[in-house]
C-alpha cells in the first residue's frame, strides 16, 4: 500500500509495510488451505485459497476442516509402517537425483532398505518429518532441501525411538518424529508430541509459535499452539482433534493387530480421530464376522465440517531459533491467550467478521 503525506510543503510518497485498516474488520484476504477431492478409492487434497480476515493486532480469521497431522507424536511412525501415520507421509523417494512423492513403489522400496539397515546398495529418501543419522559415527548427513536430510544407500538412516506396546500387548519399535519447533522439557530440546499437546500447523513460517483459537461446528472449543510447518492451513494434532471432539487427550496404543486378534476389544473401542487400518480393504470388523488380514492403526479421521480459527496476533511463546524457551502445555497455551487479553468476546467479534 502506497500513502500520500506532506513534509515540509512536499508531497512524498511513502512505502507502508501493514496495512491500514479502515474499521474493526480488519482487510479481506486468504491463507493456503487444503479441499479434499476423492478420485475412485483415493481422497487426494488440493490446496485452495481459504477466505480469511486479517486484522490489525496480527490477528486472522479464517474457516477451514481439520485433517490430522500425527507428527511429533511417538506413535506417529514405526519400524514396518505400523504408526498411527503411514512411512510415506514422512518422506520422498530420490529418483536420478531428484525427490519424487512416495507412491506404492517407493514404499515398497523403503520397506527394503529398512530390513537391509539403509546400507549401500538400497534405495536413497529425502526424509522430513522424522529425524536421521548416519550409519557410523563421525560421518555427515547430506541435506536434499532445507530441514531434509538423505536416508538409504549408506547415506544415513532413520533415528529409532522407544519401544510402544501396542493394543493387543505386543512391541513394536518407533522411528524419532520431528516437528518444525521445539519446546524445552527440564531444559531438554524435544519436539511437540501430537498425542499430548493441541498443535494446528501452518503454510507460513511467521505464524510459528502463535496460539490460535479453534471451535464450531458443535464441537469444544479450545486453543492451539501453531508448531508445525505444512503446505496448507487445516491441519491438527491428534491431541487437537481429542479436545475438539471430546474435551480431553486419550492415550491410544499402536498396531499391528495380527489376524487372529482381529476385531477384539483393543479394535472395536477405537475413537476418532483413530480407525483401523486392514491390510484388505473391505476387511472391516461387523457382527459375527472373521478378518482376513492384519489391521494397523491410524489417526485418520479427520473433521470434514469447517471450524472456526482465530490466530491471536500478539499470544505468542518466545523462541530462539527454532526452540520455544519454555515447556508448552495444554494449560500454557490458553494462559499465553489469557494473559494477551484475548478474550472470548473479543474472539467471538473477529469471528463475525467472517460472515456466514
Amino acid at each position: 500500500m502506497r500513502i500520500l503525506t506532506k513534509l515540509g510543503g512536499a508531497l512524498l510518497l511513502l512505502s507502508a509495510t501493514v496495512p491500514i485498516y479502515a474499521d474493526d474488520c480488519g482487510v479481506a484476504g486468504t491463507i493456503v488451505g487444503n479441499v479434499e477431492k476423492r478420485v475412485g478409492d483415493q481422497v487426494k487434497k488440493e490446496k485452495v485459497d481459504l477466505k480469511a480476515r486479517f486484522f490489525n493486532d496480527g490477528s486472522i480469521a479464517v474457516r477451514a476442516g481439520l485433517a490430522v497431522n500425527p507428527d511429533g507424536g511417538a506413535g506417529s511412525y514405526t519400524v514396518g509402517d505400523h504408526g498411527f501415520t503411514y512411512i510415506a507421509n514422512g518422506l520422498s523417494i530420490l529418483r536420478n537425483g531428484k525427490a519424487d512423492g512416495c507412491d506404492l513403489k517407493c514404499s515398497k522400496e523403503f520397506a527394503k532398505a529398512e530390513v537391509k539397515g539403509f546400507q549401500a546398495g538400497t534405495a536413497e529418501f529425502c526424509v522430513y518429518a522424522m529425524e536421521a543419522e548416519p550409519l557410523k559415527a563421525g560421518r555427515d548427513l547430506i541435506s536434499c532441501g532445507p530441514g531434509r536430510i538423505i536416508v538409504g544407500n549408506g547415506k544415513g538412516r532413520l533415528k529409532l525411538g522407544g519401544m510402544l506396546e501396542t493394543v493387543t500387548g505386543q512391541q513394536v519399535q518407533s522411528y524419532v518424529s520431528t516437528t518444525s519447533r521445539k519446546h524445552l522439557v527440564n531444559g531438554t530440546e524435544q519436539h511437540l508430541d501430537s498425542e499430548s499437546l493441541p498443535i494446528a500447523v501452518t503454510p507460513r513460517v511467521d505464524l510459528l509459535g502463535k496460539v490460535v483459537w479453534v471451535g464450531g461446528a458443535g464441537l469444544t472449543s479450545t486453543f492451539a499452539l501453531i508448531g508445525d510447518k505444512g503446505p496448507a492451513f487445516g491441519e491438527g494434532s491428534i491431541a487437537l482433534h481429542q479436545l475438539l471432539r471430546t474435551g480431553a487427550i486419550a492415550e491410544q496404543k499402536t498396531g499391528p493387530i495380527a489376524k487372529k486378534d482381529r476385531c477384539g476389544p483393543g479394535e472395536l473401542s477405537l475413537r476418532p480421530p483413530f480407525q483401523s487400518r486392514p491390510d484388505l480393504v473391505d476387511d472391516r470388523c461387523q457382527p459375527g464376522y472373521t478378518a482376513k488380514s492384519q489391521s494397523d492403526i491410524r489417526a485418520y479421521t479427520g473433521i470434514v465440517n469447517k471450524l472456526d480459527f482465530v490466530i491471536l496476533g500478539q499470544a505468542n511463546f518466545p523462541t530462539i531459533g527454532r526452540v520455544i524457551q519454555e515447556e508448552v502445555s495444554v494449560t500454557s497455551i490458553k494462559d499465553k491467550a489469557d494473559k494477551s487479553g484475548y478474550t472470548k468476546d473479543k474472539i467471538d467479534k473477529m469471528l463475525a467478521c467472517l460472515g456466514n
